[in-house]
């Protein structure tokens, strides 16, 4: 099967759109290579099978495009913030982001997903806020 399609088939069709729909504008009147346009896909989309540790903070925000967590785990002591100024990301399918005081676990199917200017943030003194901006907003998903 051809490498972009099979990237495509571990998302779901709604998720992808919006990563492709971003690039795809950003290259209008671009001539691109089609492994070019593979490898920029899979930088903005594929983040799977990851376990990250910090010190302190991790701060996952996307400011153009889209980013995908699944299958992974992160950890900070202190605090997370995932989210997205412009584009979009989501993190779910048995995947877990975990501080000193805080969870968020989506099992299998089940996802957390920003689009525009929107973060989930974990803060330091145990509390889980939402953020929205202008045309930002978050969703709770499962496909089951």
């Amino acid at each position: 099967m051809d490498p972009l399609l099979t990237l495509l088939s571990q998302l779901g069709l709604g998720l992808a759109t919006n990563a492709i729909y971003d690039l795809l504008t950003s290259l209008v009147g671009k001539q691109v290579e089609p492994q070019v346009l593979t490898a920029e896909l899979q930088n903005k989309i594929n983040v799977h099978g990851v376990t990250m540790k910090a010190e302190n903070l991790i701060s996952a925000l996307m400011h153009n495009g889209f980013l995908s967590i699944q299958g992974s785990h992160l950890y900070a002591s202190q605090s997370i913030i995932l989210g997205s100024q412009v584009g979009g990301a989501v993190v779910g399918h048995n995947s877990s982001l975990t501080t000193d005081k805080t969870a968020i676990n989506a099992g299998s199917g089940a996802f957390v997903e920003t689009q525009g200017n929107a973060q989930v943030r974990q803060n330091p003194d145990g509390s889980i806020t939402f953020h929205t901006g202008e045309g930002g907003n978050i969703n709770f998903k499962t496909t089951k």
